[in-house]
């Protein structure tokens, strides 16, 4: 890279790529199956179109096919944060990364890319140079784009529930999702999220801060850039952030005007996230030194999830995104999450 700088938090690296190509030019070589096929694993690209009418990527690597591998194995999906790709979870590597991980113990691993994510960046009638593609926030995210990936990924595999696991805002989605619509909890086997981001009150990051003071840098310079670099986010969805580090609430859009949320809610104020909603055998992982996560807010996450069991496990001296790079991660993390899935395949089967 020529130039960068850090925006700390999410760990924002805006760089000038050689070689990249963005928005509606000659499509960026595929970096997630490049990652994949250097170490000698398949690699399939699949095409999912949202109730919205947008039109996502979707990585798969197959299970193995050996005699060695069961075959009642429930398939993976893991959903990547803000800013990230499905490339988050392949391109540490054999040995230290998750989806690869997974493979080498017989699963069948499918990878989610959101929408404007440079895998991600295809619609029914828009272009990704109309401003109405990037009118959108994790919470269409969270409504349209992952259930559209998991009924894909249930009915290619002809499963009726898969394993799933989220970082950051992939842990946002899903729990926007299983709030705004419960009938998909039946679709889950379990779910394990990686320093999870529902409420942001205690928040240590200082530009994280400036996010949510709505500066004119923080919402109109930085979206525009971050809409192709380095893998595409919108506006809304950093402004949806900062609002939930405003409010302390787990909440709706807020469209700061009583009319606009009234007419969109019918309230004058955004609604919360019913997390109760939320049905699900649940592991949640937070990092001791995560500026983002904090423990207060994932110990209140855990509370509002009364209707979940959940298991939490504090990992000393991890950040934000050790739990998809760390060295220790495989053992300290991938294993415990594995070892679940494992265990509730081998009871399913045994019914």
């Amino acid at each position: 890279m020529s130039r960068g700088w850090v925006f700390y938090g999410w760990i924002v690296l805006v760089v000038l790529w050689p070689g990249a190509v963005s928005g509606q030019g000659t499509p960026l070589i595929d970096s997630v199956c490049q990652a994949v096929q250097r170490q000698q694993r398949q690699c399939q690209v699949h095409r999912v179109e949202t109730a919205d009418g947008y039109r996502l990527s979707v990585h798969r690597i197959p299970a193995p096919q050996n005699r060695r591998c069961p075959q009642h194995l429930r398939p993976f999906l893991l959903m990547h944060g803000l800013l990230g790709s499905a490339g988050d979870f392949v391109s540490a590597g054999r040995g230290r990364s998750l989806a690869l991980e997974l493979h080498a113990r017989c699963y069948d691993v499918w990878l989610g890319n959101a929408r404007g994510t440079t895998h991600s960046r295809g619609h029914r009638t828009l272009q990704t140079s109309d401003a109405r593609f990037w009118q959108f926030s994790w919470h269409e995210i969270g409504i349209y784009d992952l259930p559209a990936i998991v009924d894909y990924v249930l009915a290619r595999t002809n499963r009726r529930q898969l394993h799933y696991v989220g970082h950051s805002q992939g842990t946002t989605v899903l729990l926007v999702l299983l709030s705004q619509r419960p009938e998909y909890n039946a679709r889950f086997a379990n779910a394990a999220l990686l320093a999870p981001v529902a409420f942001l009150q205690h928040l240590s990051s200082p530009p994280l801060r400036l996010l949510a003071s709505d500066s004119s840098m923080a919402t109109n310079i930085l979206p525009r850039i971050l809409e192709t670099t380095p893998a595409g986010i919108s506006r809304g969805q950093l402004q949806h952030f900062g609002q939930l580090i405003n409010s302390g609430k787990f909440q709706q859009y807020d469209y700061r005007s009583p009319r606009l949320n009234t007419q969109r809610y019918g309230q004058a104020t955004p609604p919360s996230y019913q997390l109760a909603n939320v049905r699900l055998q649940l592991q949640i992982f937070h990092g001791s030194r995560d500026a983002l996560s904090s423990l207060a807010d994932v110990q209140r996450l855990v509370r509002e999830l009364r209707n979940s069991v959940t298991q939490m496990y504090q990992v000393p001296g991890y950040n934000h995104i050790d739990f998809l790079f760390a060295s220790s991660a495989p053992l300290v993390v991938f294993e415990r999450i594995i070892q679940q899935a494992w265990q509730l395949d081998v009871a399913l089967a045994a019914l």
